[in-house]
């Protein structure tokens, strides 16, 4: 028996499956990932030993005919891959995306376990596909919209190193801007306008621009004339933890698995949900954050220069109040949780 864990395209998609594997690493349970060949899971799961299987990814929609028709074979493809590595033996979570259509069919046809974490406030396609036949369902969220309604309400797992996380005492004046594992050119370019005024008025800034946009985003940071020796500019940070603990604030998309890490990082959020999320469902996962009192949400058509500086200066004008309601957030370990209900004895 073993754990086939899949999903990907994004971080979003990945760390969930990667904080499950990491309670299992060490007891003798084989893993294999199901991922994307995008690049950032083989990025990601090389340096930490996981065994995973890459898959060409297969648009069906805004893609031209003759696209559509290779992407049927190449979901075929990935189909009879899946087909040799699941059996009937081995417990299948589908964290969603399209790398997870190949492992749950592979997984009906084997009459293997079959169990969903939906990460987001509003469940995917795949995910639903494939609810009806499933064990169990998980969710991030109590009011995941289009969940089934036996679901069970996890929370999104992280990694462990977040549980250790520790709220600021007092703040430093360091902004992190992270565009999901990606990068965002709306925000590499609402924090480009900010950043002359915000490095005038003392702030530190982290920028991740995500690797494809690190190029014009650099060009851009000269053409503005800003010092940039106070901007930490890098494509990507493997070391995210840290990145947050260094952070008084975070201006970040607000995919599940962000919104999660920073409230598990006890940092304050400014979120810009991507609207054209599916089932706007980035908005809603923002409102988690904003409920609790420990993030706010500007919408893409309201995020221009002067509002984001306006939600960072109330955040230090108000540092106390949100210290305090940040001081409440509970760790909840969604991982265990979610092992227990798949009846892994070995946690």
């Amino acid at each position: 028996m073993k754990i086939v864990i899949a999903g990907g395209g994004t971080g979003g998609h990945l760390y969930p499956g990667i904080a499950i594997a990491e309670k299992l690493k060490d007891k003798g349970i084989e893993l294999l990932f199901m991922v994307s060949n995008r690049g950032i899971e083989k990025r990601i799961l090389t340096p930490l030993g996981y065994k995973f299987i890459e898959q060409e990814e297969t648009p069906l929609k805004g893609v031209s005919f003759g696209r559509r028709i290779k992407s049927v074979g190449k979901i075929i493809e990935n189909i009879k891959i899946a087909m040799n590595n699941v059996e009937k033996s081995d417990k299948v979570l589908l964290l969603g995306g399209f790398a997870s259509f190949s492992a749950g069919i592979a997984g009906m046809m084997k009459s293997a376990e079959i169990y969903i974490h939906e990460q987001n406030s509003v469940m995917g396609l795949s995910n639903r596909f494939f609810a009806k036949r499933a064990k169990k369902v998980f969710t991030s969220f109590e009011k995941t919209l289009r969940a089934p309604e036996n679901s069970i309400v996890v929370g999104n797992p992280v990694r462990s190193v977040f549980a250790l996380s520790k709220s600021k005492i007092s703040p430093e004046k360091n902004i992190l801007v992270v565009g999901g594992s990606q990068g965002s050119r709306f925000l590499n370019n609402l924090i480009i306008s900010a950043a002359e005024e915000l490095i005038s008025n003392g702030f530190d800034i982290m920028h991740q621009t995500g690797e494809r946009l690190y190029d014009e985003v650099i060009e851009a940071y000269k053409n503005s004339g800003i010092d940039t020796n106070r901007l930490n500019i890098v494509r990507y940070i493997d070391d995210i933890a840290s990145a947050y603990n260094w952070a008084d604030l975070v201006l970040s998309r607000a995919g599940s698995g962000s919104v999660f890490e920073i409230i598990y990082s006890r940092r304050f959020g400014i979120f810009v949900p991507f609207p054209d999320a599916t089932d706007n469902h980035q908005y809603y996962n923002a409102l988690f954050a904003k409920a609790k009192g420990v993030g706010v949400v500007i919408e893409e058509k309201d995020a221009k220069k002067e509002v984001f500086i306006k939600a960072v200066n109330d955040y230090y004008e108000n540092f106390d109040k949100y210290r305090e309601n940040i001081e409440k957030i509970t760790y909840v370990d969604s991982a265990e949780l979610i092992l227990r209900e798949m009846e892994m004895e070995y946690v």
